[in-house]
């Protein structure tokens, strides 16, 4: 992962999402833009593999984090391990 500036974050926020995928760019507008303060970090993991197509996105205190996951990947990744 690298951090990189807001713009550069916006900029492939922009061209990996869509309507498609819910990340709009009215979804960054009400719920990204606003907590964008002048110290908060933008980190970036770009896509492995051309598999990686669905863009996560965690927000912390003070970071936006943008990474990439397969769909199989996307599909387990809030399942619970077995005998949890």
């Amino acid at each position: 992962m690298r951090e990189v500036s807001k713009a550069e974050f916006k900029r492939v926020y922009v061209e990996r999402g869509g309507a498609d995928s819910g990340w709009t760019l009215d979804y960054w507008d009400q719920c990204i833009e606003p907590h964008a303060t002048p110290t908060m970090r933008f980190v970036l993991e770009e896509p492995p593999t051309s598999q990686h197509t669905r863009m996560m996105i965690v927000a912390g205190a003070n970071e936006h984090r943008m990474f990439f996951l397969t769909e199989d990947a996307e599909e387990s990744f809030f399942e619970f391990p077995s005998g949890a």
